[in-house]
């Protein structure tokens, strides 16, 4: 009988040490959960407003008239993105490739339904401005870098921004797991209220014939969540958003990492080799 008290004493005793063990790992959950992570991340988010001015002109082969058919086309529009590295006093921001230019894709041919970039008759002038603004409200001028229109993958470059970068992910994402999106859907941002978004990966696919393959998460997306940045559980970035379903826009379609890295990486080495170009040219646009 006393064998039989002390084996429950000692088994109420390991049920005691379980219990507390699991409160323990749930509050470390909670201290280093998501919540924390994102307040964390979201410094390194920007949201971009987008200014542009496209004329637009068909070369007439009469005598009569230079230009048969000419168009200026004036867009405003906002986009997400994310700071992906510093060298000295230029930021480097990464966004899609559509939000750099209006050539990417078929997008004049919403305005201009009859050209064609291959149609030597068709000559197309485009001015931008990029304003960036960061979590605390600073507004900051950027000019393109690089970009890489298969990929619709963007780095656009501006003078320092005194916030910490994102990281990139060495690994793919699984499919199964859960992400994080950063982003300003519809232009819907303010410098304290930054949009957090989660869904799960669900592997790749290619989305049209003229692209690589894009991930795909199921993670809310409208127009201006493009080039926002989808985070794992420990902050790096995995992918960004470029594009998604119309009519079903809880599925989206993403730059994948290496992608992110490749771009980041050949704008470094054009900072690098003409590193007094690009930051004459910024400080210009900052002042």
């Amino acid at each position: 009988m006393f064998k039989d008290a002390v084996a429950k004493l000692i088994l109420l005793g390991m049920m005691y040490v379980t219990f507390m063990g699991c409160s323990s790992c749930a509050s470390s959950t909670a201290l280093f959960g998501p919540g924390n992570l994102f307040r964390d991340k979201r410094r390194s988010f920007i949201k971009i407003d987008i200014y542009k001015n496209i004329q637009v002109a068909k070369t007439s082969t009469s005598s009569a008239s230079l230009n048969s058919e000419e168009y200026e086309i004036d867009l405003r529009s906002s986009a997400s993105g994310f700071i992906v590295g510093h060298d000295r006093d230029v930021s480097l921001v990464g966004t899609s490739a559509h939000v750099c230019s209006i050539l990417f894709g078929n997008q004049i041919n919403y305005f201009v339904p009859d050209y064609s970039p291959i149609n030597p008759k068709w000559k197309l002038t485009e001015k931008a401005a990029y304003i960036l603004s960061d979590y605390k409200g600073r507004r900051y001028a950027a000019i393109p870098i690089t970009f890489d229109f298969e990929a619709d993958i963007c780095i656009l470059g501006t003078k320092k921004i005194p916030l910490p970068a994102f990281k990139i992910s060495k690994n793919k994402p699984l499919i199964g797991e859960k992400y994080y999106n950063i982003a300003a859907p519809m232009g819907l941002w303010s410098p304290q209220m930054i949009p957090l978004f989660e869904g799960f990966y669900l592997g790749s696919m290619r989305v049209r014939n003229e692209r690589k393959s894009s991930y795909v998460f199921s993670i809310p997306t409208k127009g201006g969540s493009s080039g926002s940045p989808i985070i794992n559980s420990y902050g790096e970035v995995v992918g960004a958003i470029h594009s998604a379903y119309r009519g079903f826009e809880n599925l989206c379609m993403a730059t994948s990492n290496k992608e992110i890295y490749l771009i980041y990486r050949k704008s470094m080495n054009l900072l690098l080799k003409d590193y007094d170009k690009y930051e004459m040219i910024i400080d210009l646009i900052n002042n």
